[in-house]
């Protein structure tokens, strides 16, 4: 099993495809995702994971044979909102 992370921002409901490559992803893959939003320590980076008060899930999620990981996050909050989404990859 392996372990990635990805950073990124966005809200509302949305679709992102992750380029892991064939030796990494097939239809066949065991894919579990998580998110949860980051925020920024004061004089610190962006990278401290916490759980504030939107909420924010992963619905889908689907393998492909190219190679690519097809996930659709909801981030259920009026402004764009930073996030990490953590891959588990069997």
């Amino acid at each position: 099993m392996a372990v990635y992370t990805w950073d990124g921002w966005g809200n509302g409901t949305f679709d992102i495809s992750f380029a892991f490559g064939t030796s990494v992803i097939n239809r066949h893959s065991h894919c579990v995702v998580s998110v949860c939003e980051l925020s920024q320590p004061a004089g610190g980076p962006l990278d401290y994971p916490f759980i504030g008060s939107a909420t924010m899930r992963v619905h889908n999620v689907a393998p492909q044979d190219d190679g690519t990981l097809h996930v659709r996050f909801e981030v259920d909050w009026d402004s764009t909102l930073n996030w990490r989404a953590t891959f588990f990859i069997e």
